[in-house]
């Protein structure tokens, strides 16, 4: 492959190709997962993963998706564009002081996860004499953001009287393991606690707890790495997803290099033969993690090709001595993750995790967006 499918030429060296549809199946694969009745809800934080959160709401929203969650008042301000006024936009990140006027004006639910939240929000409530939605957010395990045990215990009445509970929910410390038993741990905790509220929502389940059975489902389960279709977000089980990003970048040098010769900063690659070095338009800046040093891996027509040297900011360079020199050249499109490799492979060999690259992918990608629903309704 000589040039990605992309559109038109790139403006930048550097590109993502952003499968809308595949967004789509892998949330229609795990809204039927589910009991009847039972949401599933987008998390789409930091930029949707990446992936683009206009781009990835309002196909979502298409679908119907109706309940979204983002960390920050400001993701979720952007957001609040792109979806009607049925929708129920959730901020993980709770309540600041100061910041009620602006959850009420546009009507944001805030998750609330301790006293203090909880004090501020429903004194607002009262003196505005309207009911606004909140969450609650109570820690079963995690031991992060939520209300303690003891907290939970003294939660009465009268605190959350003049706010309207639509949804309670904690968070799995160790789905990723089916048998660790802090799940059904966890479970139980929030069973008891589900009882208090009977009325609202209840959620316990992430993309990964999908798969830890019904018993885990509640009545809303919040999918977030699984709608990018990464490996990571259903580690076992019966995998239908579908990988939505793919990154590739542009050569922009060749150089040859005798023995000896070193490449990058610190010279931390010296070559042991006559070799050839390509250039690449994409660092550490646009999220390629400077960890994949000497260690990463990208693919030209289906060849490995190790990344040498250090990666730098805005460059990283590859060895391409084993390509044929009339095959390769200058302005040709490298393949950082995709097909050839997966980004979970990719974060195995960074020292990290799926979610830190995706989160990392700077604006300086520019995205393209294959999207069929938009193609058939533009004709």
């Amino acid at each position: 492959m000589l040039n990605p499918p992309f559109p038109h030429s790139p403006s930048v060296p550097l590109a993502l190709i952003i499968d809308l549809d595949a967004v789509a199946h892998n949330y229609r694969i795990f809204s039927s997962t589910l009991n009847k009745g039972t949401i599933c809800a987008a998390v789409l934080k930091a930029n949707a993963y990446g992936m683009g959160v206009k781009e990835v709401t309002l196909r979502l929203y298409q679908e119907g998706c109706r309940h979204f969650f983002v960390a920050h008042l400001t993701e979720a301000i952007e957001l609040k564009n792109y979806v009607e006024e049925d929708s129920f936009i959730y901020i993980l990140n709770g309540l600041r002081r100061g910041d009620e006027e602006v959850y009420a004006h546009y009507n944001l639910i805030p998750v609330l996860g301790d006293p203090l939240q909880i004090h501020l929000w429903n004194t607002f409530c009262q003196k505005k004499q309207q009911p606004f939605k909140a969450a609650l957010h109570f820690d079963t395990g995690m031991t992060r953001t939520g209300l303690s045990s003891k907290a939970a215990q003294n939660l009465g009445i009268l605190q959350i009287s003049h706010m309207e509970i639509t949804c309670v929910m904690s968070h799995l410390a160790c789905a990723y393991d089916p048998s660790h038993p802090m799940n059904e741990a966890q479970r139980l905790k929030f069973d008891s606690l589900c009882k208090r509220f009977p009325f609202a929502l209840a959620s316990l389940s992430n993309s990964s707890a999908l798969l830890l059975g019904p018993n885990y489902h509640y009545t809303m389960i919040r999918s977030g790495l699984a709608l990018t279709g990464c490996r990571s977000s259903m580690p076992y089980g019966d995998y239908k997803l579908r990988p939505v990003i793919k990154a590739f970048a542009q050569i922009l040098q060749i150089n040859e290099i005798l023995p000896g010769e070193s490449v990058g900063y610190n010279a931390t690659f010296s070559a042991s033969s006559a070799s050839r070095i390509a250039t690449l338009g994409v660092g550490y800046a646009d999220g390629y993690l400077r960890s994949l040093s000497n260690r990463g891996e990208v693919y030209f027509e289906g060849q490995k090709l190790p990344v040498v040297g250090n990666v730098s900011m805005d460059l990283l360079t590859i060895d391409i001595t084993d390509v044929l020199p009339n095959k390769i050249q200058p302005g040709n499109w490298v393949e950082l993750f995709g097909d050839n490799i997966w980004i979970d492979k990719l974060a195995e060999k960074a020292g990290t995790i799926s979610w830190e690259i995706f989160t990392r992918l700077g604006p300086r990608f520019e995205r393209f967006y294959l999207n069929t629903l938009q193609t058939n309704e533009a004709s």
